[in-house]
């Protein structure tokens, strides 16, 4: 094992060419010669390389490298991910799916943590009773991350309020909470300040969250703000696991940003920034899916929700990650889709025939899942996750909220004394119940023709 060196995926292992993060021993001497050095430098390295003890005169080169400004050497895995953006194997080998991975904190002393959620995927991105394994003393900034995707209308006091409802069973000393978009640089500077502010002299700062909502980005966006910090960015990606090892960068390259114009302080000589590995939830949708499908059902840009009319005795479908059935209740009620997974609204007996065709690998109209039928007939076949019956408070404003993990959230609108839904999702899992996030979107019609469209007045 290499340490010390700025790619996670060649810390990751160096034995194994099959492995992720493999690197070629016989080349390591060619990659890291160093132009100032000369040849005589490059033999010091070849024999520890030809004995197999070569691991700290590698870091110290790939670090002499960094420092330097020149080009940085990544494992094939990260550059398969940072160019083309996918991985060469299933992308769940690489995930990390225990919380107990972070109980490494709960024995430091002096650390700060930053945590990090997918505003898109609450309370699914948050790890509960999170204190128990990181420690309940130290302090904690929680960051909903990619609020680029909400409407733009959205009313920032009101969200930071909804999310404090989810932050109490974390067991947490939670100091603060932001809402920001890494990928476009929004709420980082306020982030920036409020971490400088409350962050003690001499601590670490760790970034712990849910795989893939951000972590990795959210670094890059501090780096970018930071004086000649963007030479150190680290990489990210949209698939969950991108981040195999605890990555560390001296938080001296984030001047401006978390440490002072001036300079960092005596106590800040040796501290640094750590990216750690995401924590997947095996109860997210998005698990069941491949490279393909993630592009598919996973949101890119801004989410523009739209209403329709559900009506008793039908079913709405997110492709083939979600069926939602009205059972009983009212003639109709009003739902709000918040997704980028497209929806087919259909009756109860279609919606069973397109499930049995798909479990029989016949291709239908629900996508994703995509593929032959082999593909189909191996995607997890729907089970009811949630049967919720609940009155209907506001003839405009949402009642519920039915987040799916991963891909998004349905609201329910309407006034009636009683309703009653069921939700599907593959393997029953990834569905649940909470109030609603955004309860005045329900007004926005869809542009698609359909019977089941709310229709202005």
């Amino acid at each position: 094992m290499i340490k010390g060196i700025d790619d996670p995926g060649l810390r990751a292992i160096f034995t194994g060419e099959a492995l992720p993060g493999f690197v070629d021993p016989n080349n390591v001497s060619e990659k890291v010669d160093d132009e100032e050095h000369g040849d005589d430098d490059a033999q010091q390295i070849a024999a520890p390389v030809a004995s197999g003890s070569y691991d700290a005169l590698v870091a110290a080169r790939l670090r002499r490298r960094a420092e330097d400004g020149r080009e940085r050497i990544i494992c094939q895995r990260c550059y398969t991910l940072q160019h083309y953006g996918r991985v060469d194997h299933p992308w769940k080998e690489d995930i990390v799916t225990d919380p107990r991975a972070l109980n490494f904190l709960r024995y430091k002393a002096n650390l700060m943590v930053v945590m990090v959620c997918d505003i898109f995927d609450i309370p699914g991105s948050l790890i509960p009773h999170l204190g128990q394994f990181i420690g309940e003393r130290h302090p904690v900034v929680l960051v909903a991350n990619k609020t680029d995707m909400l409407p733009k209308d959205f009313h920032e006091e009101r969200v930071k309020m909804w999310m404090r409802r989810f932050t109490k069973d974390l067991d947490l000393n939670i100091k603060a909470i932001h809402l920001v978009s890494s990928r476009k640089n929004i709420g980082v500077r306020r982030l920036a300040a409020d971490i400088l502010e409350h962050r003690q002299p001499g601590q670490d700062i760790y970034m712990v969250g849910r795989a893939n909502v951000g972590k990795s980005e959210l670094i890059n966006a501090l780096l970018r703000i930071s004086i000649g910090g963007s030479a150190h960015s680290v990489l990210g990606s949209h698939i969950p696991g991108t981040t195999m090892g605890l990555s560390g960068i001296p938080l001296r390259h984030f001047i401006k940003a978390l440490v002072p114009v001036e300079g960092a302080r005596p106590q800040d000589r040796h501290t640094n920034l750590y990216d750690t590995p995401g924590v997947f939830s095996n109860k997210s949708i998005v698990a069941f899916l491949n490279n393909q499908e993630l592009k598919m059902a996973l949101c890119s840009k801004r989410i523009t929700p739209f209403s329709y009319i559900l009506g008793l005795g039908k079913t709405v479908l997110l492709g083939g990650l979600a069926r939602i059935d009205l059972l009983e209740g009212p003639s109709r009620v009003y739902i709000t889709i918040f997704s980028s997974v497209r929806p087919h609204f259909t009756n109860m007996l279609r919606a069973d025939e397109l499930a049995r065709d798909m479990e029989s690998g016949k291709p239908t109209i629900l996508k994703p899942p995509v593929g032959d039928s082999e593909r189909l007939q191996m995607f997890p076949k729907h089970k009811v996750a949630v049967e919720h019956s609940f009155e209907g408070l506001h003839s405009r404003h949402a009642t519920i909220d039915i987040a799916l993990a991963g891909i998004g959230w349905v609201a329910v609108t309407g006034m009636f004394p009683h309703a009653k839904i069921r939700v599907h999702t593959p393997h029953g899992t990834g569905a649940c119940i909470r109030p609603p996030l955004m309860p005045f979107e329900y007004e926005k019609i869809s542009p698609h023709s359909s019977v089941d469209r709310k229709m202005p007045k």
